[in-house]
């Protein structure tokens, strides 16, 4: 049996560089490893000894699809590090942020995926969610509301939140079976179901955030992951494990597992349709006049915080030191899907596997960050 090592560059329509490096035989991937040549923004490196504000506002403009929930995340790290308790309100309005932001993340990857033909529906979706992100916010992308201590926020206009919350739940019902028929459309063309066990899903919230234990989280280099040549020659990734073990983020986790990858889609049009419907709830009784913001004293600590971001667990640690980030880490989705992808691919075409990574949703910026 002739074994070809090939690099293959998977064209996800997201920013930055992925590759599949795999061993092919007979036209199969016999062992793959997925990497990212991407230049790193180096988000660890640019907020050392600089104010933990600015490390939420530099958080914001490493991913343009999980802008707010990085924002969040860093604010409640440097929440955790401070010892701050924030606001209910605040609470809230950070939930309805970042199940818009998943709305909007999951609305524009199904509008953008070729053999799903639902562009009218989803794109209606997105300008929902960005209306909701504005209101919210103060902007529809990288939102400046967002703060330590809770969110910059004088008045929230609940009644709109809820309206256009609302009206665009209908427009999720009709995209969830316009992306189902496509999908089980496609399942008949496209073969992609693999032997290989899936790795058990992590998530820590169902919206929002949640509690994780950071002495569980693996952080490897890359040369302590990958193994071949290489891949070693162009991995500019960190790669993540949670208790020692590949895991598996984001829809995949927080909804159901799938059988075959291309549930993927159906499963980001069911949240879709959940998150909407939670974002209607939150608004539910909230004072639009209520106290957003706790005053915060910025001192020093240590903080670790997670937040379900569109794509899956995000974690962000820092130490501070008067109110400066003196030692910072991010872990993106990215970085455990990557452990998690050489399971799913394994005995497949190389178009099968390309399919597969799409759909689990990895993007070359994100793991490099």
């Amino acid at each position: 049996m002739v074994m070809e090592i090939e690099a293959i560059r998977i064209a996800t329509g997201a920013p930055g560089d992925l590759y599949m490096v795999a061993e092919i035989a007979e036209g199969e991937v016999v062992n793959a490893e997925v990497c990212s040549s991407t230049t790193p923004v180096s988000w660890e490196t640019l907020v050392l000894e600089k104010p933990v504000e600015f490390a939420v506002v530099a958080a914001e403009r490493v991913c343009a699809s999980c802008d707010a929930s990085l924002g969040l995340a860093v604010a409640e790290a440097a929440e955790a590090a401070l010892d701050v308790e924030i606001q209910d309100e605040a609470e809230r309005a950070r939930e309805i942020l970042n199940m818009a932001n998943i709305v909007r993340a999951h609305a524009t990857v199904l509008a953008r995926t070729d053999f799903i033909n639902v562009k009218k529906s989803a794109y209606d979706l997105v300008k929902a969610a960005k209306d909701i992100m504005y209101a919210v916010g103060g902007k529809p992308d990288h939102p400046p509301a967002v703060t330590v201590g809770g969110m910059n926020i004088e008045r929230l206009p609940v009644n709109r939140i809820e309206s256009v919350a609302k009206d665009a739940a209908d427009v999720a019902d009709r995209l969830e079976d316009e992306v189902g028929f496509e999908v089980d459309r496609a399942e008949e063309d496209i073969n992609v179901e693999t032997t290989e066990e899936v790795p058990t899903g992590l998530k820590v919230s169902d919206t929002y955030k949640g509690d994780i234990d950071p002495d569980k989280v693996e952080v490897l280099m890359p040369d302590e992951f990958y193994r071949m040549r290489t891949t070693l020659k162009i991995a500019n990734n960190v790669v993540a494990r949670y208790d020692g073990e590949p895991v598996l983020v984001g829809p995949y986790a927080r909804v159901r597992r799938v059988e075959n990858p291309l549930d993927l889609y159906t499963v980001r049009a069911e949240e879709i349709a959940r998150m909407l419907d939670g974002i209607a709830n939150a608004t539910s009784g909230l004072d639009p006049t209520g106290n957003f913001r706790t005053d915060v004293e910025l001192g020093s600590g240590v903080g670790t915080a997670a937040v379900e971001a569109p794509e899956g667990t995000l974690i962000v640690s820092l130490e501070l030191r008067a109110g400066r980030v003196d030692k910072a880490l991010m872990l993106t989705p990215c970085n455990f899907k990557v452990a998690a992808a050489v399971e799913m691919v394994r005995g497949l075409t190389v178009d099968g596997a390309e399919t597969v990574l799409r759909a689990v949703g990895l993007s070359g910026r994100c793991l490099t960050h």
